[in-house]
Parts: structure tokens; sequence; C-alpha cells
């Protein structure tokens, strides 16, 4: 990986940070993609709080700071990290290809590490709280 980003993934970014890409664009496999494009420039800790940023002001600016979730945003991105090391590739969709989980299958990716009942607490909404089950994964 080369630290620089394809157009299109500059372009889709660049939207995100902006608040100009339609809501209807921003699904789940996009937040993943969003997290995976930061950490192609980032190493993980800066990537992981860029990315919260993000996503906590798109969602504020789309009317919709509720929505928002600080602990598993951050477990995705080490979950995301700790994928890219096993399954190196150059693009986003050949990496999904060989991660189906991430889409397919996310929150078991997750209850690995948190208990729903955690995940559902406001205190994991507003801040980060450490996982109740596995530790997250520390690579990167």
């Amino acid at each position: 990986m080369n630290g620089s980003l394809a157009p299109a993934d500059a372009a889709f970014l660049e939207a995100f940070e902006n608040g100009t890409l339609p809501e209807s664009e921003f699904t789940h496999r996009n937040h993943l993609r969003a997290g995976w494009l930061y950490l192609e420039t980032l190493p993980l800790p800066e990537a992981a709080m860029r990315c919260a940023l993000s996503i906590q002001k798109y969602a504020t600016g789309k009317g919709a700071p509720e929505k928002f979730h600080l602990t598993l945003t951050l477990a995705f991105m080490h979950v995301i990290a700790d994928l890219r090391e096993r399954h190196p590739a150059d693009d986003w969709e050949t990496f999904l290809a060989a991660c189906p989980d991430l889409q397919g299958n996310a929150k078991a990716l997750i209850a690995q590490h948190y208990s729903e009942s955690l995940l559902a607490s406001e205190q994991a909404r507003r801040t980060f709280v450490p996982p109740d089950r596995e530790p997250l994964p520390l690579s990167a």
C-alpha cells in the first residue's frame, strides 16, 4: 500500500468529510470503507480518531448525532486494522472480498469483544469503553 488514495477514494472521503456525501450512500459498507481508507494513509491511533471525528461530524451535520457510537467506531477500526494485516490488499474491493464477515456478519466480529448490553449502554455510545469479552486486536 502506497499511502496515497486513488482519485475515487479521495473524492469519497472528501465528500464524507465535508458532509456532501448523500445519506443514502453512507451505508455500513461505506462506514467500513472510510475506516479502511483512513488506515491507508495513517497509523491506527490517528486513523481511528480521524474516522470517529468524521463520522460524528457527518451524523451531526445530517441531524442524527444520536447515531454516532464511539466505542463501536473505534472497535471496528481495530478489527479493520487487524484484518488489513492478515489480508493485505491494494484496494478496498479486494480487501472486502477477502474479509466477507466485515459486511455480512459484522455484529459477530464485534460480539467477540463486546456484549450486546455493554454496547447498548449510553457510556459506550459517548465514550470509549474497553471490551468485556476478548481484548481488541492490537495489530497495526
